[in-house]
């Protein structure tokens, strides 16, 4: 039994943790965000090289080796989306009375650069994975990246309860792209598609013999689909979710200076 909930237990831990984590950085001043922006640089090229020498070991500790390096990975795009150094070509509010496609192209250019950094950086790792036993790495940062275009899309065309409680201040003009006077009528069947890749999933790390490759991995990619699971159903039921990174969100003793701070990096459009 240890054996089957250890993967489970551990993938919470990381989503909390580094999720809590990033948003403590995002909210301290611009000399700690690029400090933390040069480790993670450093971070994330050493995991894409790991994959190299764990790419063959189909073992649980190569399962955790490559869930460990697609996060690091992940969490290297999210950070310098966050700390606003790879966003889009528009960095200001969306227009008023858009649209349709005008819209979807609007709110598409605040995040363009991030997506094709991510594609391509996903398309590496796939093709560093590709063809041997150990494909953690790869399938954990896929994973991670269509739950996040599902989220994207189902704020982009209507969820009640999104919010900016996470974004930082530099960041705070992509809530005028947010869809919050209406649910989408597609959400059914968005929560309904990221609940069945997550049973999958769980039902493919549960069947497998427990301590395997096939377990570990599935059991802790298939507990990060139900976390993200949780996020959608946040967004449109008021869950109270900040409540979780409660101890991040706090204000920092200096955050008059931050704002001056990030209106001199990110004030000129």
């Amino acid at each position: 039994m240890l054996e089957r909930l250890a993967p489970v237990a551990i993938a919470v831990l990381v989503w909390w943790s580094s999720t809590g984590l990033l948003i403590w950085l995002v909210r301290r001043g611009s000399i700690v965000r690029r400090n933390a922006a040069m480790v993670l640089i450093i971070a994330a090229i050493g995991a894409t090289f790991c994959i190299i020498p764990v790419r063959n070991e189909a073992s649980s500790a190569g399962a955790y080796s490559g869930f460990a390096i697609g996060l690091t990975v992940w969490a290297w795009h999210e950070a310098m989306f966050l700390f606003g150094f790879v966003t889009g070509p528009t960095r200001t509010s969306s227009p008023v009375g858009l649209k349709g496609w005008s819209r979807f192209w609007a709110s598409t250019q605040v995040v363009l650069y991030h997506e094709l950094a991510i594609a391509a950086h996903g398309a590496l790792i796939i093709w560093l994975s590709a063809g041997y036993a150990n494909t953690a790495a790869a399938m954990t940062f896929v994973l991670l990246w269509g739950m996040r275009l599902s989220a994207k899309l189902l704020i982009f065309m209507g969820a009640k309860n999104a919010s900016d409680a996470f974004l930082p201040e530099h960041l705070k003009y992509l809530a005028s792209y947010f869809n919050t006077a209406r649910t989408t009528p597609f959400f059914p069947l968005f929560l309904a598609s990221t609940g069945l890749v997550a049973i999958w999933l769980l039902q493919q790390g549960t069947t497998a013999p427990p301590g395997t490759f096939e377990a570990v991995s599935f059991l802790l990619i298939g507990t990060l689909a139900l976390l993200a699971a949780f996020e959608h159903l946040a967004l449109i039921l008021p869950l109270q979710d900040q409540r979780l990174w409660a101890w991040a969100l706090r204000k920092n003793t200096s955050a008059e200076q931050q704002k001056q701070n990030d209106k001199l990096d990110y004030g000129r459009t």
